[in-house]
């Protein structure tokens, strides 16, 4: 018996190396979790999604990462998902809506190209509503 340890591989997993062509596409918001980040001074937002439209990248999973030093960069996340965000009035600030009711929403994403050690990734843009 070999002393390695095979692993298991999903449909998903495979996806996850698929380079999507940039563009507005559809997506599920499929999970939200929140974590410390990498220097443990703040707290990540991560945004699970999926791409749900039909054609060569349905099923294609997507990351976002929010984190609460930069707050203002999720209003258009929570737009997409249907939630009203006021804007503060001059030297004041706002709560932003709760992060749970986003799961499971249907929302177009902006997708780009970016690179991480040499490999083409897939960079989660902006966000707008489905229509």
């Amino acid at each position: 018996m070999s002393p390695f340890q095979r692993f298991m591989v999903t449909e998903e997993d495979l996806l996850r190396g698929v380079t999507v062509a940039p563009g507005w596409l559809t997506c599920l918001v499929k999970e939200l979790n929140q974590e410390p980040s990498a220097a443990g001074d703040s707290l990540n937002t991560i945004v699970d999604l999926v791409i749900v439209e039909d054609g060569e990248y349905k099923g294609v999973p997507l990351r976002r990462y929010f984190n609460e030093k930069a707050p203002g960069l999720a209003v258009t996340f929570f737009e997409a998902c249907g939630a009203k965000v006021n804007k503060p009035a001059p030297g004041q600030s706002i709560q932003l809506p709760p992060w749970e009711p986003c799961k499971g929403k249907t929302i177009e994403v902006m997708v780009t190209n970016g690179e991480y050690r040499g490999r083409k990734t897939n960079v989660v843009e902006d966000f707008r509503p489905h229509t």
